[in-house]
């Protein structure tokens, strides 16, 4: 079917109450093996590339590739720039063919990535592109949650609403204590911060870092307004973890295509699962 905007991917969510997975694709094998689970299980996916990664291949090519597949895939799917640091970054990847972006600006002061996020949904305004913005700072150094450290990087809930008035964004990114990577021990997400985040704010929202969360703390974050989850972290090591298990296994090299293969069916059944935990199945 035709690509499936962000905007209504994620306002459906938040009307139906629960969570669009949001999948990077960079691997080639990765892009198979969500589709492949968004068609058995009968859901929505966003893919998105995170620019880190711009380098593995030629960007517009492959961004053709991908909207082909998409075009043969019969469940709602959108594609997103995921992570753009930087002006620069937004406009080049607007102009290779993504269909909406994310800004990210969390490592900057406020004021700064207001300016910033002001300067690019003009752009996005001017070529209409949905934007994700991002306010607070994920805790991926592991640091202490103390009430200094959630003051200090997590979103304010009234710092939030100013912010997306002020910028007109589609949907926010929080930071409730959340990290990207794998966590350095158990996530303490912040509920009461999200509720009241939610509260305040017309937009869906976003959970970066979702690889390490428990499917308990997924659903109650889906119940308190998150409509958009990202996972790269999860399906990476899934894939890394099958490769080596089976070059282990035995002394005789395994033929590529099939560790590919075998990775693929692996990063597919980390998607389906999310894709049940996030209640989307079905909802196609």
């Amino acid at each position: 079917m035709p690509l499936t905007s962000y905007a209504e991917l994620l306002q459906d969510a938040r009307r139906g109450r629960y969570a669009v997975g949001a999948f990077n694709i960079f691997a080639l094998e990765f892009l198979p093996a969500v589709l492949q689970a968004a068609r058995e299980n009968q859901a929505p996916v966003l893919l998105q590339i995170n620019p880190i990664h711009f380098h593995l291949a030629d960007l517009p090519a492959y961004l053709r590739y991908v909207k082909e597949q998409i075009a043969r895939t019969a469940t709602p799917v959108g594609l997103n720039l995921d992570h753009g640091k930087n002006y620069e970054v937004i406009a080049c990847g607007i102009r290779d063919g993504f269909p909406s972006v994310m800004f990210d600006g969390s490592k900057l002061p406020y004021e700064e990535n207001l300016s910033q996020t002001r300067k690019v949904a003009e752009l996005c305004k001017t070529c209409g592109i949905t934007l994700e913005a991002e306010l607070g700072t994920l805790n991926d150094e592991g640091l202490e949650l103390t009430e200094e450290t959630r003051d200090r990087l997590f979103t304010d809930p009234d710092t939030a609403a100013e912010f997306i008035e002020a910028t007109g964004v589609d949907a926010l990114a929080v930071a409730i204590g959340n990290a990207h990577g794998f966590y350095k021990g158990t996530p303490q997400l912040d509920f009461d911060r999200l509720a009241a985040i939610a509260a305040k704010t017309p937009v869906p929202l976003v959970l970066h870092g979702g690889s390490g969360i428990s499917d308990a703390d997924f659903k109650k974050a889906i119940s308190l307004g998150i409509s958009k989850i990202n996972i790269y972290t999860e399906m990476s090591a899934a894939a890394a973890n099958c490769v080596r298990d089976l070059t282990k296994a035995q002394e005789k090299p395994w033929d590529y295509p099939t560790l590919l293969a075998r990775a693929r069916e692996s990063v597919k059944e980390v998607v389906a699962h999310k894709i049940k935990v996030f209640g989307s199945c079905g909802k196609a």
